[in-house]
């Protein structure tokens, strides 16, 4: 009998175990990091429409920030910051055997492509769909509202003429993560919003999220993801963690490495990007690191190497680069002689 109770307690515990992890709260200080600094980036905020700023160190929410009028309950749309999502969807699927290789035809996996008349496009692997270098028509530029407005948007892409040889030429597309979240949706035989939620949200406590979709009906993986900031904040949580969460690994941490390591470059400006993440260095010490980014200033940046995360929502049209100053500058005031 004790026995019985015993394992019932056990399986009950394992399977709430998502939820059992909270936020804990600290100070700056008391992590190493100048609370200073980060009063200066507030103050920069305001003049702006940035509608949250959370700062997490260690596991812990050090400072956060909010426009009158949102908190830590307000819903924040992703914009492309998604394509993080959808890239780690991926990941959880080749870690499960579902899709064999990156370097696998994407077409073995998507119907869509496999019917594509152009043969060219039966060449494009999930690799080149995942760093953008797929030679599809882009759908970030002049054509976004047509591309949006169309009827089904995977048949626009697909009846486009190709820019590129596949492989060969970074163009930055959500068309692209588009067709990855065909392709999870084909494979899993669910919708886009459903795969997130029974492998990934729901193992770390993401409780907020919903999806749009397209008028085709696939889930917008590239642009479509709503949730709040603090969720925003346990999804960078778990890649800092290298994709653990709790002492399980939800994405494999081979999985993590690849997707946040160099995988193409923008040729107008060097920018370098992984699968479906921008990887960029962090402070004086240059740390390693890598953020999902969205239209409008969303942001979710990782700095593995000194446990710091930083998550901004806004809706702010003019230059980002204040972002990326904003969180060099958090990271450059990490000093391990700040802390008490």
């Amino acid at each position: 009998m004790k026995k019985s109770i015993l394992l019932v307690f056990i399986f009950i515990s394992i399977s709430f175990s998502s939820f059992s992890f909270t936020w804990n709260y600290s100070t700056p200080e008391e992590h190493g990091i100048d609370s200073n600094v980060i009063q200066k980036v507030y103050d920069g905020l305001k003049d702006k429409d940035v509608r949250s700023c959370i700062v997490i160190k260690d596991e812990k929410i050090i400072s956060e920030y909010y426009k009158t009028g949102y908190n830590k309950n307000s819903i924040f749309s992703l914009q492309s910051a998604s394509k993080s999502i959808t890239s780690a969807l991926i990941g959880i699927a080749i870690d499960q055997g579902l899709i064999k290789s990156v370097d696998d035809p994407a077409y073995l996996y998507c119907p869509q492509l496999a019917n594509a008349k152009n043969p060219v496009m039966k060449t494009i692997t999930v690799k080149q769909l995942l760093n953008h270098t797929s030679g599809l028509l882009g759908t970030d530029s002049k054509i976004w509202n047509e591309w949006r407005n169309s009827s089904d948007w995977i048949e626009y892409i697909l009846s486009r003429p190709m820019t590129a040889t596949p492989g060969t030429f970074f163009e930055y597309s959500t068309g692209n993560t588009h067709l990855l979240a065909a392709i999870l949706e084909n494979i899993y035989k669910k919708s886009l919003l459903q795969i997130a939620e029974e492998q990934l949200f729901s193992k770390i406590g993401i409780t907020s999220a919903s999806c749009g979709t397209s008028p085709e009906g696939v889930g917008d993986g590239g642009n479509g993801f709503y949730m709040t900031a603090y969720d925003m904040a346990r999804f960078g949580q778990l890649y800092c963690n290298m994709g653990k969460w709790e002492g399980k690994q939800i994405i494999s941490e081979s999985w993590v490495k690849e997707s946040t390591k160099v995988q193409a470059r923008r040729p107008s400006t060097g920018s370098r990007y992984g699968y479906q993440w921008w990887i960029r260095n962090y402070g004086k010490n240059g740390y390693d690191g890598y953020c999902a980014q969205g239209f409008g200033g969303e942001f979710i940046f990782v700095v593995p190497k000194i446990k710091l995360i930083v998550v901004f929502t806004s809706w702010y049209l003019g230059d980002t680069t204040f972002y990326y100053l904003d969180a060099n500058a958090i990271a450059d005031s990490f000093s391990t002689e700040q802390k008490r």
